[in-house]
């Protein structure tokens, strides 16, 4: 089996509602999608999403620096191929939109390996389990407490135990508050996570965090800029909630500093961003040898199949308005039944994608991007 050709090509998907973080006001995602095709007939997709840059730059180093250098591979040499990619790109930069740019072929090399096994992603990855719980996730700093609390109840009605509720307003005791609010609603057993989006400074963490252990977090996520590794591992060791860290991490050696200086509890790998499901398995796997859980970030689809892939994994993040079926783009993946997710025996990761409605988001490479900046200002 040979690579016949490869294409990728940048979607902007307009989000229903904006999402505003204590960091980030976010109005658009950009879906870069790449298909691999072979010889034989065998077609792989794979993606990544940024939230509304770096897209075109993305689908740039695919068509023009990585698809010539690939063709007529073996595909099913992920390995290989994914080391020969990392490498050759490794001067423009080993870590961000090189690793979203491999993450697209490779996500698209497993398609086609699964599918010439015929079998799911999940049980070719290692098939320690056939479905997986998912939380409730929503980006709501800017709701009112009551507009919090009415979203949790109907989360709730919806069958999950487990929502993550955004952080940061300016001051913190409007946090306490919303966050008593939502645990009364949700009561003393179900688990409440929350995620500040890299807010504070270590020392500010270490005192916003404790004063909102009270309502007794499940975990903290994101509570300090993600290069800050020594920032993380104070804050880790000054109070009781688990740290979570991963999202903007972006290749194994990044989360190798996090495990290495004891930065964090929970890994949050996202397969678009670090390079893909090869180097996603290598996080996991890192994760297993220090007793660490992984959950990871977004990605509902591909992140189902990989949780139920290894035997470390916790729940995947089912945010609202961020999955592919939430855009309209997708004919068929995988399933949510009663907050869990249960990704199928369909070959490959079973994502078919509504090529119609994607073309009305096509992105012209050529063309100058109108967009408002992402940095908000806060609460």
């Amino acid at each position: 089996m040979r690579i016949a050709s490869i294409t990728c090509e940048t979607y902007r998907l307009p989000l229903r509602e904006a999402w505003i973080s204590a960091k980030y006001k976010i109005t658009h995602h950009e879906l870069v999608l790449t298909r691999v095709e072979t010889e034989c007939g065998l077609t792989g997709t794979g993606w990544c999403t940024t939230i509304g840059v770096g897209g075109l730059a993305i689908a740039t180093l695919v068509n023009g620096y990585m698809a010539p250098i690939l063709i007529g591979e073996e595909p099913r040499d992920t390995e290989r191929l994914w080391e020969f990619m990392w490498q050759d790109l490794h001067f423009a930069g080993p870590a961000g939109t090189t690793t979203q740019a491999i993450a697209t072929i490779d996500i698209a090399l497993w398609d086609i390996k699964a599918k010439a096994a015929k079998m799911p992603l999940w049980r070719l990855l290692g098939g320690a389990r056939s479905s997986v719980g998912a939380y409730a996730s929503a980006v709501n700093l800017h709701l009112t407490q009551d507009e919090l609390v009415a979203q949790v109840e109907r989360q709730l009605s919806e069958g999950y135990d487990v929502f993550k509720i955004k952080i940061g307003r300016n001051e913190p005791l409007e946090d306490l508050e919303r966050l008593r609010a939502v645990r009364k609603a949700i009561g003393p057993s179900r688990t409440l996570l929350i995620d500040s989006n890299q807010r504070w400074r270590a020392a500010d963490a270490v005192r916003h965090v404790t004063l909102l252990e009270e309502v007794r977090p499940g975990w903290i996520e994101e509570p300090c800029l993600s290069d800050d590794v020594a920032g993380h591992a104070r804050l880790r060791n000054s109070i009781k909630t688990p740290v979570a860290v991963g999202e903007q991490l972006c290749n194994r050696f990044e989360f190798w500093a996090y495990v290495r200086e004891n930065a964090a509890d929970i890994l949050q790998p996202n397969a678009g961003k670090v390079g893909g499901i090869t180097e996603w398995m290598k996080i996991a796997h890192l994760a297993q040898f220090a007793n660490l859980t992984v959950a990871p970030h977004n990605s509902l689809e591909l992140s189902a199949h990989l949780v139920c892939a290894i035997p470390n994994g916790y729940l995947v993040e089912n945010i609202e308005g961020g999955n592919l079926a939430d855009f309209g783009i997708q004919i068929e993946g995988p399933r949510i039944v009663n907050a869990r997710v249960v990704p199928g025996d369909r070959p490959g990761h079973g994502v078919i994608f509504d090529e119609d409605a994607l073309a009305a988001h096509r992105l012209d490479p050529t063309a100058a991007i109108m967009r408002e900046s992402s940095a908000h200002g806060g609460f």
